[in-house]
C-alpha cells in the first residue's frame, strides 16, 4: 500500500513538472506570435516581397503562421495549466478537460501535417520561381553593390557554401551582372567560389577566393558550384533585405 501511494505521488509530480514545461513552451510560442504580428516593419518588408509574386502571397502566409503560433501557444498554455492544476489538486473535471484537450491537439496535428504536405510543393515552387526571377532582374554579382537582394544572396552563398537556386546556371540570365572580368568572362559569381575568409565579405566587403581563376574556370575543388541553395535560406535572404542589408554595409 505504501509503495502504491509512493507511485501515485511520483506520477503526480512528474505530470506536474511536464505540464509546467508545456505551459512555459506555450507562453514562449504565444509571445513569439504576438511579436511577429506587432512588428509591422518586418511585415511591410514582406508585403513588398510578396507583391513581387502575383500568384503567391508570402506576407499572408507568414502572417497566418504567426496567428497559428499565437493560437497554438495559447492552447498549449491552457493544456499545461489544466494538467498542472489537475495533477496537484487531483480534480477529475480538470483531468478530463486535460485529456480532451490533448485529444484535440492530436487531431489538429494530424490535420496540420496533411495540410503542410499538400502545400509544401507549391511553397517550394513559388519561392524558387520568385528567387530566380529576382536574380534575373536584380542580381549584380559585385561586392560593392548597394542592391539589397544581390548582397543578401551573396551573403547566403558565401556562408552556406552554395551556388544558385537550382544550379549555378541560374545566373546565366542575370541581366544586371557584368560577367566580363580581368581574365575573361565569368561563369559563376565570385560568391560561389570557396573563400579564404568568409567573414571578410561581411566585415570588409571583400572576396578572397582560394583560387582567383574560380569565377572563370570553376571546379568542384575551388567552388561551390555543385551545391545548390536550399529554399529555407530564402528566409535568410528576406531578413537580410530589411533596411538595405545594413549589416553588410556596416550600418547598425
Amino acid at each position: 500500500m505504501v509503495e502504491l501511494d509512493c507511485g501515485r505521488k511520483t506520477l503526480k509530480y512528474m505530470l506536474f513538472v511536464i505540464n509546467c514545461i508545456f505551459f512555459a513552451l506555450g507562453a514562449v510560442a504565444f509571445g513569439l506570435g504576438i511579436w511577429a504580428l506587432v512588428d509591422k516593419y518586418k511585415m511591410n518588408v514582406l508585403t513588398k516581397i510578396g507583391a513581387a509574386s502575383s500568384n503567391f502571397n508570402i506576407n499572408g502566409l507568414l502572417e497566418s503562421a504567426a496567428i497559428v503560433l499565437l493560437v497554438g501557444g495559447l492552447c498549449v498554455m491552457i493544456i499545461g495549466f489544466l494538467g498542472c492544476c489537475g495533477a496537484i489538486m487531483q480534480k477529475k473535471c480538470l483531468l478530463c478537460s486535460y485529456a480532451i484537450f490533448l485529444l484535440l491537439i492530436v487531431v489538429l496535428e494530424i490535420a496540420a501535417i496533411a495540410i503542410a504536405a499538400s502545400f509544401r510543393g507549391k511553397v517550394t515552387t513559388e519561392m524558387k520561381s520568385f528567387l530566380r526571377q529576382t536574380i534575373n532582374s536584380k542580381y549584380q554579382g559585385r561586392v560593392d553593390t548597394k542592391e539589397p537582394f544581390s548582397l543578401a544572396l551573396d551573403y547566403a552563398q558565401v556562408y552556406f557554401q552554395c551556388c544558385g537556386i537550382d544550379s549555378y546556371a541560374d545566373f546565366n540570365g542575370a541581366s544586371a551582372w557584368k560577367k566580363t572580368g580581368e581574365k575573361g568572362t565569368m561563369k559563376i559569381p565570385p560568391a560561389c567560389c570557396k573563400l579564404k575568409d568568409k567573414d571578410a565579405l561581411l566585415k570588409h566587403q571583400k572576396y578572397e577566393p582560394i583560387d582567383w581563376n574560380c569565377p572563370y574556370n570553376p571546379t568542384a575543388i575551388n567552388s561551390n558550384m555543385n551545391k545548390i541553395i536550399c529554399v529555407v535560406f530564402a528566409f535568410c535572404i528576406i531578413r537580410a533585405m530589411r533596411g538595405g542589408y545594413s549589416d553588410m554595409t556596416g550600418k547598425v
